[in-house]
């Protein structure tokens, strides 16, 4: 990895115990991936209470759907050990990061796409012809397709095929994340 990129692209943050990193509705601008420490994902839950939903380790990113979608933070994301470090990345600079870096942009398709699969499994037992219609998708096969060499050599020949497999994994997400809040909420009435 081209470290001089990476300081091209972003800054490195320090977080303390119990800090907020994002908060569930403000605009998101940038992406971040977790240097040092642990991290807790809230959203406000169907009945308007805090609800956990999962943890941040080391190694991992965030935020790329705010920053994908131009979409408010679906979640907040709060330090839970003593102190925490990322690299944020701005949206004005994530593209040259894809182009420059394609085995970044790589890991993020992949990381997404696994994400998009735990939530059609998700839906499965309630859903199975919605699910069918994505697993039918062109794009959607291209992608559980892919390895990384296959990808740098598309990345290379055309940057703004990243952007649409990225935006693609991104949308569906978003709105997978919708049906299943709403099919939790129709449950729960």
């Amino acid at each position: 990895m081209d470290i001089d990129l990476l300081r091209q692209c972003g800054k490195i943050k320090e977080f303390n115990r119990e800090d907020i990193i994002c908060r569930e509705g403000d605009a998101g601008h940038s992406l971040f991936l977790l240097l040092q420490g642990h991290l807790s994902v809230s959203i406000n839950s169907f009945v308007d209470e805090k609800q956990n939903v999962g943890y941040i380790s080391e190694g991992s990113f965030f935020g790329e759907m705010s920053l994908l979608e131009k979409k408010p933070r679906t979640a907040t994301v709060v330090v839970v050990s003593e102190k925490a470090i990322v690299f944020e990345i701005s949206e004005n600079r994530f593209p040259k990061l894809l182009e420059k870096a394609p085995d970044i942009a790589y890991g993020i398709l992949m990381v997404l796409n696994k994400r998009l699969n735990n939530m059609l499994n998700r839906i499965w037992e309630t859903d199975k012809k919605y699910v069918f219609q994505y697993r039918k998708n062109e794009t959607y096969e291209i992608i559980q397709k892919l390895d990384l060499e296959s990808f740098v050599q598309i990345a290379k020949k055309s940057p703004e095929y990243v952007w649409t497999l990225l935006k693609y994994l991104s949308t569906a997400l978003d709105n997978l994340n919708g049906k299943y809040i709403s099919d939790v909420e129709k449950e729960n009435a």
